[in-house]
């Protein structure tokens, strides 16, 4: 017997779907936790856990719940047992206000993936496979005088170099690692999202990095544990 994976897309508004300059979302049909689950072919269930102006570690000032690493092991808990969990963080840590250095991203995005490989799950459950995504990399806007121009002043720079340490760190925890910019860039409208071809893109190019790395169709699980309280 057989039994559909379970993933975890933990992300920003490129995994919430963002589309430019707009207050909405791209479709099912786009968005690139929805692609790459049928790109799977119906062996896994892909979770969306995407939020506007996420960050791996730091908050938000403005708005709350915006650090990622505090919300994370409740996602994990909620959705267990998860197969894999998918982490494509980063670029709203690259804002001007934060003045992180890229190699300080990357070790909020160690301290993040460590928090997937050791779950607040019950005894018994599994620990999933984590794959760190490097989101692609932000531009100044076609409009000069678009905000993100001074609010991501400096972030092209910084986000360029996020690949090359993400798959350093990726290495030294065991986990796996992919580089979005590779398959997609930003739209020009805003100098940050995607247009519908280029997060599209990436659950394409996804499917057969989860499919390498789960090895679908995964067998059925054995019988529950059986524990005592609620």
């Amino acid at each position: 017997m057989t039994r559909q994976a379970r993933i975890l897309a933990f992300g920003d508004s490129l995994t919430w779907g963002r589309i430019a300059n707009r207050p909405e979302r791209h479709g099912d049909d786009v968005r690139w936790p929805r692609v790459l689950e049928k790109a799977l072919g119906g062996y896994a269930m892909v979770i969306e856990e995407g939020l506007n102006g996420r960050r791996i570690a730091l908050e938000d000032p403005l708005r709350p719940y915006r650090s990622g690493i505090s919300l994370l092991p409740l996602f994990i808990e909620c959705h267990a047992p998860l197969d894999l969990v998918i982490l494509m963080l980063g670029t709203n840590d690259c804002q001007r206000q934060h003045s992180l250095a890229p190699y300080d991203v990357a070790r909020s995005m160690r301290m993040l993936a460590q928090v997937a490989q050791r779950p607040p799950v019950e005894p018994g459950m599994p620990v999933p496979e984590v794959l760190i995504v490097a989101p692609p990399v932000v531009r100044m806007p076609d409009d000069p005088d678009h905000e993100a121009n001074f609010f991501m002043e400096g972030a092209p720079e910084k986000m360029a170099l996020l690949a090359t340490y993400y798959r350093r760190i990726a290495d030294e925890i065991g986990a796996s690692f992919f580089d979005a910019a590779k398959v997609a860039t930003v739209t020009g409208e805003d100098g940050i999202h995607l247009d519908a071809d280029n997060t599209r893109a990436i659950g394409l190019a996804l499917a057969p990095v989860v499919d390498g790395l789960l090895g679908l169709p995964l067998p059925a699980r054995g019988p529950a544990l059986r524990i005592s309280g609620p």
